[in-house]
This record gives structure tokens, C-alpha cells and sequence, in this order.
């Protein structure tokens, strides 16, 4: 098919062309055999794909739900196990022993002293930068299309 109406004609066959599309495709059918064939196979391979049903077969639906059932039974109840206990409170003594015993003696107001603080300013200063810098770019932008809109009206009033 080289008159390039392979997209139009999906477009036209589901039904998502526009009128104009629609009446364009229709017009170039009668004088395209290429595309009248082509249109015949979306078709038929539309009308194979809506009769055919993506449906499991009753004995995988029950094979599915027994071993559902037999996974859910399986872990019924409280399972107790002295191995996970007894490393779940060996992990909680050692990270209490580690935050009891690490702390340093230090201001309340160390973050404010530490240079923490001035350090976050010049972040927020740094967005707000970039900030008014993209907002000038666009003045600019804008700015630039005006012009080249101003020229097109030139260039269309000369010829």
C-alpha cells in the first residue's frame, strides 16, 4: 500500500476518525484496492478478536481455589517461635543499648548554632533563584514570539 492511509484506515475501521477523516477514507476507498483489502482484513481480524472469550476453563477455576484453600488452612492460628523471639528482643536490647549509651551532651539549640541553619537558608535562596530566573526566560520567550509573530505579518502583507 503506498497511498499511506494505514493509520486513517485503523482510525475509520474502530470508529475514532473524525467526520472529515471519515468521509476522506470513504472517498479513497472506491479508487484503492490496496486499501479496500486492507480494510477487509482490520475487519475480519476485529470481528475474530470480539467472538473469542479470554475465559479460564472451569477445572483451572477449581484447581485455584483448592490450592487457595489449602495455602489459607495451612497458616491458620498464632505460630509461636522461640528462634524469631528470642533474636527479635536481642535486636531491640542492642539498639536501646546503643541509643542509651550514644548520646552526647549538647545544646538544645545545636542545630541553630552548628551552621545547620545557614546552610538551608542558601538552599531556599537557591530555589527561589531558579525561580525567577525561569520566570524571566519565559518573559523572554515570550518576548522573542511576539517579534516573530510581528514579521510573519510583514512577510504576509509584502507578497
Amino acid at each position: 500500500m503506498n497511498c499511506e492511509y494505514g493509520e486513517k484506515l485503523i482510525l475509520y475501521t474502530y470508529g475514532e476518525a473524525g467526520q472529515g477523516l471519515a468521509a476522506e477514507v470513504e472517498a479513497h476507498l472506491p479508487g484503492c484496492a490496496s486499501c479496500r483489502a486492507e480494510l477487509a482484513a482490520l475487519r475480519a481480524a476485529g470481528g475474530a478478536l470480539s467472538a473469542f472469550k479470554a475465559e479460564p476453563s472451569r477445572n483451572t477455576v477449581l484447581a485455584v481455589l483448592r490450592a487457595a484453600r489449602a495455602a489459607a488452612e495451612g497458616r491458620r492460628g498464632f505460630r509461636f517461635s522461640w528462634g524469631e523471639a528470642l533474636l527479635s528482643g536481642a535486636l531491640a536490647s542492642a539498639m536501646a543499648f546503643v541509643f542509651a549509651f550514644s548520646g552526647r551532651t549538647a545544646a538544645a539549640d545545636l542545630a541553630w548554632n552548628s551552621g545547620l541553619d545557614s546552610g538551608l537558608d542558601s538552599v531556599e535562596y537557591s530555589v527561589y533563584q531558579a525561580q525567577a530566573d525561569a520566570l524571566s526566560a519565559q518573559g523572554d520567550w515570550e518576548y522573542g514570539l511576539s517579534d516573530l509573530e510581528d514579521e510573519s505579518l510583514d512577510f504576509s502583507k509584502n507578497v
